[in-house]
């Protein structure tokens, strides 16, 4: 059964521009710059971080050619038209023959390289696992996306096995892959691990999906020591502001009502 003995791969999902009319966070919000950055050259660079990713995948449907033009550095691109982000890790997963897969929305400007270490380093630690992720106490997969400091890590194989069932998702093109591989036909062995108790908070938001969240990461950006801070740091900062820890929750509670 699948264990993490080659190192993984990290792919940033831009989402699908190829579908008309739909909303899409990476347009509105990607080519923006914190810091001098743009989102998706701040987040490519933390995920090259990760000791235990060997490469960095920027994939994507229709991307335009603005985002090829960014300026990245070894960071390889797929630009996959008309396609589920399911069909777009399995074609990173082909292109760089690894076995383990770390999937991240591109609207988490403060993923943690630490974080997502220690998640695939359970992954090489656990047998008969085909997906390892991180949950609260509530057991609640909405609230990791708010949280937006970590991704979910898959198997290659695992992947492979929910591409043949892509028709099922056709309707899903945003969400977990624990709740993909969770309805999809087939037994897949999912592993959960506890997120840090201080990050155990429904107050506490970092992902990307309105102004307001925009608003309080160019106010984080600004505060934080150093621009590779941390969770522990970026956590402090929000606990210690009661204004902002209060919009946040406010803001979790109004996502999970329109879920």
């Amino acid at each position: 059964m699948p264990t993490a003995t080659k190192p993984a791969i990290a792919v940033l999902d831009l989402g699908n521009f190829s579908m008309a009319g739909t909303p899409q966070l990476a347009a509105r919000f990607a080519s923006r710059k914190l810091e001098g950055q743009t989102l998706i050259n701040r987040m490519a660079r933390r995920l090259s971080e990760c000791a235990l990713v060997e490469r960095v995948f920027i994939v994507g449907a229709g991307l335009p050619r603005s985002i090829h033009d960014s300026g990245f550095a070894d960071v390889i691109f797929i630009d996959l038209p008309a396609s589920h982000v399911c069909e777009r890790l399995c074609e990173a997963a082909d292109a760089s023959n690894t076995e383990w897969v770390v999937y991240v929305p591109a609207n988490r400007p403060f993923i943690d390289p630490t974080l997502i270490d220690q998640m695939l380093a359970k992954a090489g630690k656990t047998h008969n696992c085909d997906y390892i992720g991180y949950q609260t106490d509530k057991s609640d997969a909405l609230a990791i996306d708010k949280l937006g400091l970590t991704g979910e890590a898959c198997h290659t194989d695992a992947l492979r096995r929910l591409r043949r069932n892509v028709d099922r998702l056709v309707g899903q093109q945003s969400g977990s892959l624990a709740a993909w591989l969770m309805t999809a036909p087939g037994a897949y062995h999912l592993k959960f691990i506890p997120v840090p108790e201080k990050l155990n908070r429904a107050d506490l938001r970092f992902a990307i999906e309105d102004e307001a969240d925009w608003d309080d990461a160019e106010i984080l950006c600004e505060t934080m020591q150093r621009a590779d801070s941390q969770w522990q740091e970026l956590a402090q900062l929000v606990l210690a502001n009661a204004g902002m820890r209060d919009a946040m929750a406010h803001r979790n509670t109004q996502s999970s009502k329109l879920s």
